[in-house]
């Protein structure tokens, strides 16, 4: 009787180890440089984003997560800095080496999609640097029955700046490699992008300035006009203001207009950050945040957005980049 209940014990052991290895999946990983650091991971899985905070301890690090569907799986430190991305589901296991100091030098096993990933990254290194976006539609073009293709257009192409292209090479991938679990949020975010509101020409509006003025802005008295929609935060200050100002001193208002909204919610704090920001160019609140009447119309994706138009509203840009929107001006205002 001992025996067959020792026996009834250890199949139940051996059971329950199996239904816990395949609901859910094991991430074990080294960090180059053997660092001691807290890490995040995240991802989408059954409907919701799950975040994962680990600690890493003399480089070595090890989570798990629950995926029923195979999903992106992106590991960041504390700061959110991106540090590797990896296709997981749940019953898999993976090892993943990577380097805090380089995205692309990063080694994942586990399964192929995921090998392949990390291998491609750490190949194409250099063109992935000078040019994600054609390094990425070659591939796709080569392969469109892989995921990778996929899991490439997703992560490393700037849909902001070629959102028709990116609609345009997501429908070459067969069906087969772009499963809706893993697609969905990107596409309904894609489809803002490319949707007939996002491309329709910017046309006059009316915004409330710092001193509480209704004031109305029209693109036809201008050559070029930026328009900057963002919250006062970092982001904002270390990246978007220093193009700002660099281009209202190198352009004249009426060579470029730049119009710059504030999505924050609190009015005074905005205020008091706008009088900071010593501004010569025209600054507003949008009401409302991205469904406010003065930017909905532009159907920005996420903030922050810049959009550059010519005399006519006709966009020439639309990036989540300053800085490339600030080359773009001076390249066609030169």
């Amino acid at each position: 009787m001992k025996k067959l209940s020792l026996i009834l014990s250890v199949i139940a052991a051996v059971c329950m180890a199996a239904c816990s290895s395949n609901d859910q999946f094991r991430v074990n990983g080294t960090v180059e440089g053997n660092p001691t650091m807290n890490m995040r991971a995240g991802y989408y899985a059954d409907g919701v984003y799950k975040t994962v905070i680990t600690a890493v301890r003399e480089g070595k690090f090890e989570f798990t997560g629950n995926a029923s569907q195979p999903t992106v799986l992106e590991i960041m430190d504390y700061e959110y800095r991106p540090l590797a991305r990896l296709y997981v589901k749940n019953g898999d296991e993976y090892d993943v080496h990577m380097n805090p100091q380089d995205i692309y030098k990063v080694d994942i096993s586990g399964n192929d999609e995921s090998a392949r990933w990390s291998a491609f990254m750490r190949n194409n290194a250099e063109k992935l640097r000078n040019d994600a976006n054609k390094t990425v539609a070659d591939y796709v073009g080569a392969h469109p029955d892989d995921v990778v293709s996929t899991l490439l257009l997703m992560t490393s192409y700037d849909a902001s700046e070629s959102a028709a292209e990116a609609d345009s090479l997501m429908s070459l991938i067969s069906p087969s490699a772009r499963p809706s679990s893993l697609t969905e949020g990107y596409m309904y975010v894609l489809d803002r992008l490319v949707s007939d509101v996002a491309m329709a020409p910017v046309v006059p509006m009316k915004y409330l300035d710092s001193r509480d003025s209704l004031q109305n802005f029209n693109p036809s008295r201008h050559e070029l006009t930026l328009i900057s929609v963002s919250r006062q935060s970092d982001v904002r200050r270390d990246s978007i203001l220093p193009a700002l100002r660099r281009l209202s001193k190198e352009h004249s208002s009426k060579k470029l207009a730049i119009i710059d909204f504030s999505l924050d919610s609190d009015t005074t704090a905005w205020k008091r950050a706008a009088r900071n920001d010593s501004a010569s160019w025209k600054q507003g609140w949008a009401a409302g945040g991205l469904a406010s009447i003065a930017v909905k119309s532009l159907g920005l994706p996420s903030v922050p957005y810049v959009v550059v138009c010519d005399s006519t509203g006709t966009q020439l840009l639309r990036t989540r980049s300053a800085g490339r929107a600030e080359a773009f001006i001076n390249a066609q205002l030169k």
